[in-house]
């Protein structure tokens, strides 16, 4: 562990995890696209939306640093990418103020959200920065006790993404909420795939997510349920929705997404999920891009 000093913007960079970022952009940017076809776009709705998903998921990155240290689940021995608290290069205090900041601007963007959408963005908003604290903070810590992938899902799915919308349009969309499960699955494939990278790291250390309590193999079929559901679910939208009939030309990115499964089934070392990782938050991207330009064609 190295002696931590000041800041500067490469190491917030790291802790923040930019490429986890793609999991709270995504739903926004669908729940924009379905608000364009259903009343048209808010603009300042759209931006304050996407800039408070964003600091949410920041500060919840930056929480699970701060948080991991403090409970002793980030150690040496981590395969993954480096945590700034456990190696020294920036200060607990400092991650922490860092990740009450981020979630501080969260609930500033949420202001004009409340003022736009009312009371049920109230209680959404509340709930997602709950969350992004208890995810692994407070007494009873979500990811601890194997309860993590359902608020995953949820708030960086079908929730985002219908709330999305609604607060351009001023109702609540199926479409959203189907979309969004896309989404929603895609962040759980996500987190299944850091769980099962750290599975050994996890278990020493008494971390009870469901890979570490079910194996492996659970987390295995976990995570190939939730790429193929997350790329295949926008079909039923077709049935749905003939009118954009086009979004069909998603089920592509399905093909994409058995490369990394295949890797996933076949891995030997903890090291070779890394890879994983990057291609499903590529994949998510990617699928962002086709469901928005098929939505509109």
């Amino acid at each position: 562990m190295t002696s931590p000093t000041r800041p500067g913007i490469n190491l917030w960079a790291q802790a923040a995890r930019p490429w986890t970022l793609g999991v709270a952009i995504s739903p926004i940017l669908i729940g924009t696209i379905i608000a364009h076809t259903e009343g048209g776009i808010q603009w300042l709705a759209a931006l304050a939306a996407l800039l408070g998903g964003v600091f949410i998921q920041i500060g919840t990155n930056l929480a699970n640093d701060y948080f991991d240290f403090k409970k002793g689940a980030d150690t040496e021995l981590r395969v993954g990418p480096q945590r700034v608290t456990q190696s020294g290069l920036i200060a607990p205090k400092t991650i922490k103020n860092g990740f009450i900041a981020s979630f501080g601007l969260a609930f500033l963007l949420g202001i004009y959200l409340v003022y736009v959408g009312g009371w049920p963005i109230v209680i959404i908003g509340l709930l997602s920065l709950l969350l992004g604290v208890i995810y692994t903070g407070g007494p009873f810590p979500l990811a601890y006790h194997g309860l993590a992938e359902l608020p995953a899902f949820l708030f960086f799915g079908p929730i985002a993404c219908a709330t999305t919308t609604y607060v351009q349009t001023g109702s609540w969309s199926t479409p959203s909420l189907i979309a969004g499960a896309s989404a929603g699955f895609f962040s759980v494939a996500l987190l299944t795939i850091n769980n099962l990278r750290d599975y050994e790291e996890d278990r020493k250390v008494g971390k009870q997510t469901l890979i570490a309590i079910f194996g492996r193999r659970f987390g295995v079929a976990e995570y190939g349920l939730s790429i193929l559901t997350a790329t295949l679910l926008p079909l039923v939208l077709i049935f749905t929705n003939p009118d954009h009939s086009m979004i069909g030309i998603t089920g592509i990115t399905s093909l994409m997404a058995l490369h990394a499964l295949r890797v996933t089934v076949n891995y030997k070392e903890s090291s070779e999920l890394y890879n994983v990782l990057k291609m499903t938050s590529k994949l998510q991207i990617i699928f962002t891009i086709i469901f928005m330009i098929s939505w509109v064609i």
